[in-house]
């Protein structure tokens, strides 16, 4: 449940506009007022917030493209925005060999 979609609201909204995004979306209806009610408390409750901010807006485009993949039986390393032109057999599969934004820059 992403609580921002339920309020139709930006992660920034303050206090204020959150108890406001409730009021409309009960009067709304998309969705049940137990649902509405939850996110409002997700909302107001700074740690569940926090939990929420980083889960629903991380941007996880840039360490995707710094994944590094190996296949069994394959010395070729790709990265995850590299496709392989020849997909695995079912039963081999990708191995996460390492995330490179731990290395150091060389």
């Amino acid at each position: 449940m992403n609580p921002y979609k339920i309020l139709d609201i930006d992660y920034r909204a303050s206090k204020r506009e959150i108890l406001q995004a409730a009021a409309r979306a009960m009067r709304e209806r998309k969705f049940s007022g137990r649902e509405v009610a939850a996110a409002q408390k997700e909302l107001l409750n700074p740690i569940t917030k926090a939990a929420h901010d980083f889960l629903q807006f991380i941007d996880v485009k840039p360490l995707q493209e710094q994944l590094v993949l190996t296949w069994p039986n394959d010395q070729d390393k790709r990265t995850a925005s590299e496709p392989s032109t020849t997909p695995p057999m079912a039963d081999e599969g990708a191995c996460l060999s390492r995330l490179t934004i731990f290395d150091e820059d060389s």
